[in-house]
């Protein structure tokens, strides 16, 4: 887990030993230059280090520090962190004021300072967190694959959080899915196929809702409107069901049987959908039939979301390619842009803002985060694909 710059110093910004983005770096975000530029602890500060004593490379601040700038990273790199194996981490981080929370598939709940990265406590499921968590009113809500829903009470987790801090419901079958939190409910998919719905705060099943399919439910409960949900899974098929009572309103089957791992997108009246053979699939929302007159291919299969960022659909198959769809047809409008890296997190799209220098009128662009295996974040323009940092991909620095 870190927490990186989004938009670290690069061009002009280079060219200087000023602040220009106001985050605490120095030419954080500027290539290497020369075979003497500087690196780790050097990156963080404002000084020409390798200037320093004799045969001076150049006057340049941070020259050689990495495209991807970590304010923290967690566990830290030390013997003692190292000791910490978090195995993997699936799920995307919640962040609620001062405190960022995670699941990983140690099985265990993290809470971070969110400002430098310190642990402040940890809670223990019994099995591995594969989804994101959820909130509500000072509640953090964690599935497991043992099986239960963890309602977390936060105000009773100081220092340390005991298994009595948390309320539990047993669904009695493996949850992979994240958590939603619609009003006063929260809904709970499994891999018995069934979604259950419960009071938020008492976790009681709600009266008079059910649903159940033949197949495991891999994909998040996801609310596509004020009245319905959208799940779906292991039967490649996606369901829209009524939010109160979890009656199906229509399904929709797709070619390939593979699994719908990837959390919809809904746009309009447009739900756009991948699949585990890496298909792309856009379907109406009022009664699931086809958009598209044929799927978008892609060359892996896609367990990540997808991203719409103007008039592009951005996809990301597994083995790091990343596409540019047309979200009325169907058709590419460019890619793939080839990664390189194994990508199966979601994609997050970092909106255009205006420069830091506030004598200037120039808007940011906006740009498509890809985080891969291995600790790499690539960044793309999603007009056309093209590398939006000063490399296609970086490694996060530890």
């Amino acid at each position: 887990m870190a927490a990186l710059d989004p938009s670290p110093e690069a061009g002009a910004e280079c060219d200087n030993n000023q602040d220009d983005d106001g985050d605490g770096g120095v030419n954080e975000g500027c290539g290497r230059v020369g075979a003497k530029s500087e690196s780790g602890d050097d990156c963080l500060n404002a000084e020409n280090d390798d200037g320093l004593g004799d045969n001076p490379d150049d006057d340049v601040v941070n020259d050689g520090c990495p495209p991807v700038f970590a304010l923290w990273v967690f566990p830290p790199d030390t013997k003692e962190g190292k000791r910490l194996n978090l195995t993997s981490i699936y799920g995307a981080p919640l962040l609620d004021g001062d405190t960022v929370y995670f699941g990983a598939y140690d099985g265990n709940v993290y809470a971070l300072n969110a400002s430098d990265g310190i642990p402040l406590w940890r809670f223990e499921t019994d099995d591995k967190v594969i989804g994101s968590l959820a909130w509500k009113d000072g509640t953090l809500y964690v599935g497991s694959t043992d099986g239960r829903l963890y309602a977390i009470d936060t105000a009773r987790c100081v220092n340390s959080c005991p298994r009595s801090s948390a309320r539990i419901f047993d669904t009695g079958s493996s949850i992979w899915a994240s958590p939603l939190v619609v009003n006063d409910e929260i809904y709970v998919a499994a891999m018995d196929g069934r979604l259950h719905a419960l009071d938020a705060t008492t976790l009681d099943p709600v009266p008079g809702f059910s649903f159940q399919t033949a197949a495991g439910l891999l994909m998040d409960p996801t609310l596509a409107s004020d009245d319905t949900l959208l799940v779906g899974g292991i039967d490649s098929e996606l369901y829209a069901l009524d939010l109160k009572t979890g009656e199906q309103r229509w399904k929709a089957p797709f070619k390939s049987g593979n699994w719908l791992w990837g959390k919809p997108l809904v746009n309009e009246d447009a739900v756009y959908i991948a699949d585990l053979d890496g298909n792309v699939y856009a379907v109406d929302l009022g009664d699931g039939t086809p958009k598209w007159a044929s799927p978008f291919e892609a060359e892996a299969s896609i367990r990540s979301a997808l991203v719409l960022a103007g008039d592009a659909l951005v996809a990301v198959d597994r083995r790091g390619n990343a596409y540019g769809i047309d979200p009325e047809d169907g058709s590419p409008r460019w890619g793939p842009t080839i990664l390189g890296k194994t990508v199966f997190s979601d994609p997050l799209l970092l909106q255009a803002a205006p420069a830091a220098t506030p004598a200037t009128d120039v808007q940011g662009e906006s740009e498509v985060l890809i985080f891969a295996q291995g600790g790499d974040l690539c960044r793309i323009h999603p007009a056309d694909g093209t590398p939006a940092g000063v490399a296609l991909c970086a490694k996060v620095p530890s």
